[in-house]
């Protein structure tokens, strides 16, 4: 079997945006990704097909796609797939600051064309080791859902993140309690049966302002309540100066930080990606609401300041225990359906992060769990500081887009730095190949690869 240079686990817009600084830049010849969906997708439970989309965008600049501010005279920036598609004037002509969700997915499915021939498809990575007897002295050796196995020098993980689920449900085992990323298909079955349902929306987030709204239009007849330990929804910070914790500096700066800056930090800046939604959405709602009440009607309940103390399933129902903290009065509520919109989990120390992924557990003694806050380290290129990795054993496996405890928010789920993350992996991989491990340095994942 031959040893292949390098193999991406995942083709979302992490290791698509890696798969064309590798194209661009020619380092490697052999290079391939595993991917365990059957087609090229981005957020399709999240695309909805009604005007909703209209006001449902991506909540990123579109020129921090995936390669415009690596390389802004790439072929794969959106701007050309603007014009390659016959969009670009009818798109400048709207003046949207961010584009439409759908719009976007079809941006990033429109690349995933380019590389056919560089994606295998349906292949779930199952297992994840290392092989000394491999040619070469040694390779990371990879067996897919299908049988397939596959050896290579450098392995990068791009999978994206697990869906967060609140301790309270993690146990529970129904189909009445769906997750953001399942949301389209959990809810249509049961929804589809039961247009009357009461349903719980937890969280006060964008995804689930979102999912309120589209159950509001999609099934007019529907109770919701919208479960939130806040106030009320928080408005997203799209100050500039906040933004900047989006730039290739801030992530330099941010890496270079003891601990406990790092969690300051990560406080002042969480509201611009984090637990906050647009203004447009959020008039939307109060709209709606508003909406209603002339019409004699009341959709759409706030349940603020509640907390969830339990929850459990009786037979096609879900009841929750709900603490409202302003009265001091505890209730039980039954649901025919609970959607969590409670984001999705990083690596990292706090209660509620990860501090491994599965794929590294045929790496696990590889892994020192006391060091440092006791969860899998990675240097400033991504790659992962395996303490225990014998010495004779070569190449990299590299976190693409895990990494927010070490490397900030730019890491978590947002495209805005993907482009200047995969030059900076690509720089990281030749630095393995060289037998160097030289610190990135500031800004220099601009325009690596053209």
């Amino acid at each position: 079997m031959d040893v292949m240079d390098v193999i991406g686990i995942g083709f979302g817009p992490s290791n698509i945006a890696l798969a064309i600084a590798l194209e661009e830049s020619g380092a490697y010849d052999d290079w391939l990704f595993l991917e365990g969906a059957s087609t090229p997708v981005w957020q399709e439970e999240m695309l909805f097909d009604i005007s909703l989309d209209t006001y449902s965008n991506i909540q990123n600049i579109p020129y921090r796609d995936l390669v415009t501010p690596r390389n802004p005279r790439s072929r794969y920036t959106f701007l050309n797939y603007l014009v390659e598609n016959d969009l670009l004037f009818s798109h400048l002509n709207m003046d949207m600051l961010m584009p439409l969700r759908p719009d976007y997915a079809k941006y990033i499915q429109w690349v995933t064309r380019f590389f056919e021939d560089r994606v295998r498809y349906g292949r779930r990575v199952e297992a994840l080791t290392y092989d000394e007897a491999a040619p070469g002295g040694g390779a990371y050796r990879l067996v897919t859902n299908t049988g397939e196995e596959f050896l290579a020098r450098h392995v990068v993980i791009g999978t994206g993140r697990l869906p967060k689920v609140p301790s309270q449900f993690a146990k529970l085992e129904t189909d009445r309690i769906v997750h953001q990323s399942s949301y389209q298909s959990g809810t249509r079955p049961i929804l589809s049966a039961q247009p009357s349902s009461k349903v719980a929306v937890i969280g006060s987030s964008q995804s689930a302002a979102e999912i309120i709204l589209h159950l509001s239009k999609t099934y007019p007849q529907l109770s919701i309540d919208s479960i939130m330990r806040r106030y009320a929804f928080p408005l997203k910070d799209t100050s500039p100066f906040m933004s900047e914790a989006y730039f290739p500096e801030f992530t330099d700066m941010y890496y270079e930080s003891p601990v406990e800056l790092r969690r300051r930090i990560d406080r002042d800046i969480s509201r611009t990606n984090y637990g906050a939604c647009d203004m447009d959405v959020l008039e939307e709602i109060y709209r709606q609401m508003y909406y209603d009440r002339l019409h004699g009607r009341n959709q759409i309940h706030l349940r603020r300041l509640t907390d969830i103390v339990d929850a459990r399933v009786d037979n096609d129902r879900v009841e929750l225990a709900l603490a409202d903290r302003a009265s001091g009065e505890t209730r039980t509520a039954s649901y025919d359906l609970v959607i969590l919109a409670t984001g999705f989990s990083n690596i990292g120390p706090g209660p509620e992060d990860l501090r491994s992924i599965s794929l590294l557990d045929g790496l696990s003694s590889w892994l020192d769990s006391s060091a440092g806050e006791g969860h899998v380290d990675v240097d400033r290129g991504y790659a992962i500081d395996f303490a225990n990795q014998p010495a004779d054993a070569s190449g990299v496996v590299v976190l693409n887009g895990l990494c927010e405890r070490t490397h900030g928010i730019g890491d978590g789920g947002s495209l805005s730095l993907t482009s200047i993350r995969s030059a900076d992996i690509l720089r990281r991989l030749r630095q393995s190949d060289e037998g160097t491990a030289a610190p990135v340095a500031v800004g220099s994942g601009m325009e690596e690869g053209r």
